[in-house]
């Protein structure tokens, strides 16, 4: 120790001013331009949020109005389908109806000789059977 009682070190002088980070930093970087960066990097971050949100916005709403429209054509093909079922019924029935017309009312299909055609300028028929008679023209 010396007379004056600072400490004396021979090897690392002091430098003749001190150096603070910040003021290394200053004079690296302008803070100013730093901060005018960083708010130009958040102005363009919030504008393309934006975008992007109003992009699903609107595809969200596309896909609203396909299911809407998809919910419609289910709703046209269940109505089909439920009409076709009935056509379906009823063509099955025929045979069913035929069948017991045959079994339990004793009905049959009448042949040429139990059909008689009747005609307007035609005089009076001779005697119809007990069977059928079926009309034509």
């Amino acid at each position: 120790m010396a007379i004056s009682g600072k400490p004396t070190n021979r090897r690392n002088p002091a430098p003749p001013h001190s150096t603070d980070i910040g003021e290394l930093f200053a004079q690296r970087f302008n803070v100013v331009s730093l901060y005018v960066v960083v708010l130009l990097l958040l102005a363009a971050a919030i504008v393309w949020s934006g975008i992007k949100t109003a992009e699903d916005i609107q595809k969200y709403h596309q896909d609203y109005k396909a299911l809407q429209d998809m919910k419609k054509q289910e709703r046209k093909l269940q109505v089909e389908h439920q009409r076709l079922l009935i056509e379906q019924q009823t063509f099955s029935a025929t045979p069913q109806i035929a069948s017991r017309a045959v079994s339990e009312l004793g009905m049959y299909t009448p042949t040429s000789k139990d059909k008689l055609i009747i005609q307007p300028s035609a005089a009076v028929a001779e005697t119809i059977s007990p069977a059928t008679v079926e009309v034509g023209q």
